[in-house]
């Protein structure tokens, strides 16, 4: 055989052998990833398996710890498993607000729980904001724009929607007047308005609940919240009743705004408070309707008719 063609051989060989040795190395290096999935797959089934078990054992408003216990575990260890996962920060912020709202009792137990989850709510949206350019590009895009660049990523409403919620919760455990000097509200309003923009009935009208409660209960302090506008609670509590009228935290807290500031509408508001009083929660969500029956009661009691 000629010496040209023992070389072309050669060659012919050598590069088979470094494709071959490229293969393997590939598949070396994605082998761990494949079981990351898998368990972060799993984790997050037993998570959502023991977040439809959540109101086992509860007293009215109060939920045992145990199967919310178990969800928060299972999310955190999916997390834990594939941390760009966007599915679970949802579910895992989701999870830590019924744990603070229905299982903490103590200030210091809320403030255990809402502190924390700013940091997953953060890390989460910056995840997202990698689908857009991002954290800092979208921070700076509007409402409707951010809409329009995360078209189509599911997890969009529900990361801004528990974000917001827990920044708003932190505002309330922490202090509304040093959330006010951090800049709670101008957040809590931004992350609301992307959920509206996204999807305006989503949770039940969630991103107009969130944005007319922070409305109602916002402290208007100049140069910091001089944008907080009583009137515009009322209108976006009117949406989301209008949105979803057999959510029942949608007419409370209508009702509270209603109350509070435009008290000639009283009796509108009283009405509002009795039909929920009347309601028997829904079986699915029957800690979370309780809670707002409660909500109802104490505001009936508080503006007696």
């Amino acid at each position: 055989m000629p010496l040209k063609a023992l070389d072309a051989s050669a060659r012919h060989a050598a590069a088979r052998c470094t494709a071959v040795v490229a293969a393997v190395a590939l598949l070396l290096l994605r082998a761990p990833a494949l079981p990351a999935r898998q368990d972060a797959g799993e984790a997050i089934a037993r998570g959502d398996a023991a977040w439809e078990r959540r109101a086992e054992g509860h007293t009215g408003a109060h939920a045992a710890a145990g199967p919310i216990g178990e969800a928060i575990a299972a999310y955190e260890q999916a997390l834990k498993a594939q941390p760009e996962r966007l599915e679970t920060y949802w579910k895992l912020l989701r999870a830590e607000h019924y744990r603070g709202q229905f299982v903490a009792v103590t200030h210091e137990q809320k403030q255990a729980v809402f502190g924390p989850a700013r940091t997953v709510a953060e890390a989460g949206l910056d995840r997202l904001a990698r689908k857009a350019g991002g954290r800092e590009r979208l921070d700076a895009m509007a409402p409707p724009a951010v809409a329009k660049a995360l078209a189509g990523v599911a997890e969009t409403a529900p990361l801004y929607l528990w974000a917001g919620i827990h920044w708003g919760l932190w505002g309330d455990n922490f202090g509304r007047l040093a959330a006010a000097r951090q800049g709670v509200g101008d957040r809590v309003r931004r992350y609301s308005e992307v959920v509206i923009a996204v999807d305006e009935r989503f949770e039940d009208a969630g991103g107009h609940r969130l944005l007319g409660r922070l409305h109602t209960l916002a402290p208007k302090v100049p140069f910091l919240t001089g944008w907080v506008d009583r009137d515009q609670a009322v209108t976006e509590l009117r949406r989301a009743v209008a949105l979803a009228p057999d959510y029942p935290l949608n007419a409370v807290f209508l009702a509270d705004a209603l109350l509070q500031h435009q008290p000639a509408k009283a009796g509108e508001a009283r009405r509002l408070l009795h039909r929920v009083v009347e309601r028997p929660p829904a079986p699915a969500l029957v800690v979370e309707d309780e809670d707002a029956i409660a909500q109802a009661r104490a505001l009936l009691a508080k503006y007696p008719g």
